[in-house]
């Protein structure tokens, strides 16, 4: 997973997530494994990082390449 350069400190990648913020990354994990985009390996992976993400820098990486 590539490091991206608009999270981070200054851009508020070091505030906390909410239940709600989880919850759209993990509806969109979700949709992609649906889609056939994720296969059940690399789901299940960012399905862990989701749940363990703290902060916005934690949880905007997981999901960043599904997004269009």
């Amino acid at each position: 997973m590539s490091e991206p350069t608009d999270v981070g400190p200054l851009f508020g990648g070091n505030q906390p997530i909410l239940e709600s913020d989880r919850q759209l990354v993990i509806n969109l994990l979700t949709a992609a494994r649906n889609d056939s985009r994720l296969t059940d390996y690399d789901y299940s992976a960012r399905m862990g990082w989701a749940y363990a993400a703290r902060t916005f820098d934690d949880l905007v990486p997981i999901a960043r390449d599904l997004m269009a």
